[in-house]
């Protein structure tokens, strides 16, 4: 027979098994819960990094596009004088070209840092571009013979050197992206989840 000290000891024993088991759990839902957090998180970045990289992969594409048309239609029209000085700024870049990266900016710290700022530097050339165009169209309108020439052989430099960054730019970012498959499972559940 066991005597009281025993059945107390052995009832405060079996209440410390339920209390650590019940510590345990708890303990275990915890680390679980923030390694699911942590985990999805971590997903959801990559996936928004993916979408953004994809986005100004596309947007730099068409400004690679523009200047190359550009480059055709700035000596006919800005040197010749076939533009006010308003129009100007319109040749090179339309309403919306440089959408994603205006309205993204913020994002741009989800790319590779080196690749930002290249992107930066691309996107600050393409600026550049336009005030320099600006400023031939005035000195074509004041028909300044040297300087124009010197101007315009400067800007043909700027034009096929974002050319060369754009290209080097898509590769850097098709080369960075993470694997497309990833990408795809994660959309099929997720489009899967909010159909249902």
């Amino acid at each position: 027979m066991a005597s009281p000290y025993q059945t107390a000891c052995a009832t405060l024993h079996n209440r410390m098994n339920s209390l650590a088991t019940i510590f345990a759990s708890a303990g275990l839902s915890a680390v679980t819960g923030f390694l699911t957090s942590r985990l999805t998180q971590h997903r959801d970045q990559r996936l928004k990094a993916y979408t953004y990289r994809a986005a100004i992969v596309s947007e730099i594409r068409t400004l690679h596009t523009r200047l190359t048309e550009y480059e055709r239609i700035f000596e006919e029209r800005v040197i010749g004088g076939q533009l006010t000085g308003a129009e100007v700024l319109g040749v090179l870049l339309q309403s919306g070209d440089m959408a994603v990266f205006a309205n993204g900016a913020a994002s741009i710290g989800l790319l590779d840092p080196r690749v930002g700022l290249r992107v930066l530097r691309f996107y600050a050339g393409i600026r550049a571009l336009q005030g320099h165009a600006r400023i031939i169209w005035d000195l074509a309108r004041r028909d300044e013979g040297y300087e124009l020439q010197d101007a315009v052989q400067r800007h043909r430099a700027m034009v096929h050197g974002l050319q060369r960054r754009a290209v080097m730019l898509v590769r850097r970012l098709r080369r960075s992206a993470i694997p497309l498959n990833v990408t795809l499972v994660y959309l099929l559940f997720r489009h899967r989840r909010s159909s249902s």
